[in-house]
C-alpha cells in the first residue's frame, strides 16, 4: 500500500498544530544522564553572558581565588563554609554561575550543598553535577588542568540571551592514562527534554501518578531517537503496528512487554500533546486492542523529527519499544550525535580562576541592621570594553562567513560594542586558504576520539599554548544568535583548509602551556 494512502492515514493519529509558544526567561537545568566515560557530553547552554562575567563569586577576586584553591564541599558548606562567600550568594548571578560550574565539574552522582540566604525562603539548597570533568574538586583543591577544563566548559555554556541551546561538547581528557576519552559520542542521539523556545522542562517526560493511559497524556514518555527526512514528504514510523488494516499486513518496528504509544515531534526536542510541534501520535492501529502504533506524518520544513515512546498504559512496566521508519520513506531514523550536531562553532579555552586577571569586581554589601538589613549587589552594572576574564579565549570555525561577528555574539554580553565579554576572540581556529587566515589551533581532530572534530593545542593572543580546550557543535548555525543579528553573523560557507600534520606527528599527550 502506498505511504500516503487514505486507508493508512485514516487509521493513524495524525495531529497538526499551528501555534508556537512565546519565549520566556531561562529555567533551571535538569540533571541529564551524562556520566564520566560512559556517555557523550551533550548539555545545554542557558547561562547568560552577563551572569557569567559579572557575578559576586567568579568576578570577585577573593572568592575567585578561594574557588581555585579550595574543595567545593568545604568552601560552600552551609554552616562551616567561608562566610564571605556565603554572603555573596545573595547575588542570584553568583548562584547561577555556581550551578553551571558544579554541572561542568562534578558527575551526576555528586552534589554540593550550600545555604541560599535569599528571601523569601532562605535554606539549604544543592547544586548537582552533570559532565564530570573534575570530580575530585568536590573534596580537594583543583589542579590547573581541572580549572582549565571547567573554565572552557562554563564558557561554552553561555550565550548573551540565556536561551537554552543543546550542545555537543567535544575534547580530549582521560581520567587515567590508559582510560577512554571522557568526551565520547553517542551512536543514537535522544531528543531534548525541554521545549526549544522557552527552555521549560516538558511535562510529558515526568512520571505519571494516576495510572494515565493513551497517546494524548503528558506524562510517562521516554525520548527514543531523532530522524531526518525530506521536507514535505510523507514519513511513517512504527513500534510494532501494521502497515495496513486490510487483512494480514507486515508490521513496522516492534514492542515487547506490552503495547506502546508513539509521539512524533518537529525538530530535535520532544513535545507535549498540545504543542504546535506535535506531528502525530498513536496507540493501537486499526482499532484493535491491545495493539502497537504506527504514525504517519508530513516531514517538517527543517527536515528533522524526534520520536517519543511510552507504554499504552502508564501502569505497564518493562516496555521495550523498537522504533523504525518505513524504508520507502525519505527518512533516516536513529541519528548519531555527529549527524544531529554537525555545525562546528569553534573552541573555548583558558582559565577563569586567575583573580589578578579580572577586568571588574562585583561585591555584595550589607546595608542596615537587624530586621532592616538588606544585601545589595555592587558592580554588576558596569560596562567593560573587551573581556572581563583576561585569561579566557575563544576561536571560531573558519566556515563562518563572519567569524569575528559570530564569536562576539557568542561570548560578549554587549556584542555590538565588544563589551562585557567572557573571553578574548583570538581569530579562526585553523588555517584556511581563501582568504588566508592564521589558525590558532594546531589540531583539528584530537586522537582520543578520531572523527569527532575537536580543536586541540590552541594558542592565545600572546601565542601561549592551552591544552584543555572544548570544541562545541550545534544542530543549526543560528541556534545561539538573536534573530535580529542572524543575517549578519551566522551564515556558513565552505572553506578549503590547508593540510595540517597528521595526528601521529604531533606531540601526545599534549604538552602543557609555557
Amino acid at each position: 500500500m502506498a505511504l500516503g494512502s487514505p486507508r493508512l492515514l485514516a487509521v493513524t493519529s495524525l495531529l497538526f498544530f499551528a501555534l508556537w509558544g512565546c519565549g520566556t526567561g531561562p529555567h533551571e537545568e535538569e540533571t541529564p544522564t551524562v556520566g564520566a566515560q560512559v556517555s557523550e557530553i551533550r548539555i545545554a547552554n542557558a547561562l547568560t553572558t552577563q551572569a557569567l562575567v559579572l557575578n559576586a563569586i567568579s568576578t570577585n577576586a577573593e572568592s575567585n581565588e578561594l574557588l581555585g584553591t579550595s574543595a567545593l564541599l568545604q568552601l560552600f558548606h552551609p554552616t562551616l563554609g567561608d562566610a564571605n562567600t556565603r554572603r555573596r550568594l545573595h547575588d542570584p548571578n553568583a548562584q547561577r554561575f555556581m550551578e553551571y560550574l558544579v554541572g561542568c565539574a562534578l558527575t551526576p552522582e555528586q552534589e554540593v550543598a550550600y545555604y541560599d540566604p535569599r528571601l523569601p525562603s532562605p535554606g539549604i539548597r544543592k547544586w548537582v553535577g552533570q559532565a564530570g570533568l573534575c570530580p575530585d574538586w568536590a573534596t580537594a583543591a583543583p589542579s590547573e588542568e581541572c580549572l582549565e577544563r571547567v573554565s572552557a566548559c562554563v564558557l561554552a555554556r553561555n550565550n548573551a540571551e540565556g536561551r537554552r541551546v543543546e550542545l555537543s561538547m567535544r575534547g580530549e581528557h582521560q581520567f587515567y592514562a590508559s582510560g577512554p576519552n571522557i568526551y565520547t559520542l553517542d551512536a543514537k542521539t535522544l531528543p531534548a527534554r525541554h521545549a526549544p523556545i522557552t527552555g521549560s522542562p516538558l511535562a510529558s517526560f515526568e512520571d505519571c501518578v494516576l495510572g494515565e493511559s493513551g497517546a494524548q497524556r503528558d506524562c510517562g514518555w521516554t525520548p527514543d531517537g531523532i530522524g531526518s527526512c525530506t521536507p514535505s514528504s510523507t514519513v511513517v514510523v512504527g513500534a510494532g503496528g501494521p502497515l495496513s488494516c486490510a487483512g494480514p499486513s507486515p508490521t513496522l518496528g516492534s514492542s515487547v512487554n506490552g503495547p506502546a504509544a508513539l509521539r512524533v515531534c518537529q525538530g530535535i526536542a520532544g513535545c507535549d500533546h498540545f504543542d504546535g510541534r506535535n506531528l502525530g501520535e498513536a496507540t493501537g492501529t486499526c482499532g484493535a486492542a491491545p495493539a502497537n502504533p504506527v504514525v504517519v506524518f508530513t516531514c517538517p520544513a527543517g527536515g528533522y523529527y524526534s520520536v517519543m515512546t511510552a507504554p499504552a498504559s502508564s501502569t505497564t512496566v518493562g516496555l521495550v519499544a523498537n522504533v523504525e521508519s518505513h524504508p520507502d520513506s525519505a527518512s533516516t531514523y536513529g541519528l548519531s550525535e555527529q549527524q544531529v550536531y554537525a555545525v562546528r562553532e569553534g573552541a573555548f579555552y583558558g582559565n577563569i580562576f586567575v583573580p589578578g586577571e579580572l577586568g571588574a569586581e562585583v561585591e555584595v554589601v550589607a546595608l542596615g541592621e537587624g530586621d532592616k538589613r538588606q544585601y545589595v549587589v555592587v558592580g554588576a552594572d558596569v560596562i567593560v570594553r573587551g573581556s572581563i576574564y583576561r585569561k579566557m579565549f575563544s576561536c571560531y570555525d573558519p566556515a563562518w562567513s563572519s567569524g569575528a561577528a559570530y564569536a562576539a555574539n557568542r561570548v560578549c554580553a554587549l556584542p555590538t560594542s565588544g563589551s562585557n565579554c567572557a573571553a578574548r576572540v583570538t581569530g579562526a581556529c585553523f588555517m584556511s586558504l581563501k582568504p588566508p587566515v592564521a589558525g590558532k589551533c594546531l589540531v583539528q581532530d584530537g586522537p582520543l576520539t578520531p572523527g569527532d572534530g575537536d580543536y586541540e593545542l590552541c594558542r592565545d593572543h600572546t601565542n601561549a599554548l592551552w591544552t584543555e580546550s572544548v570544541t562545541t557543535y550545534l544542530h543549526a548555525p543560528c541556534d545561539t544568535v538573536p534573530k535580529e543579528q542572524r543575517a549578519q553573523s551566522c551564515v556558513r560557507a565552505a572553506v578549503p583548509t590547508e593540510q595540517l600534520p597528521p595526528v601521529g606527528e604531533l606531540p601526545f599527550p599534549f604538552p602543557r602551556k609555557k
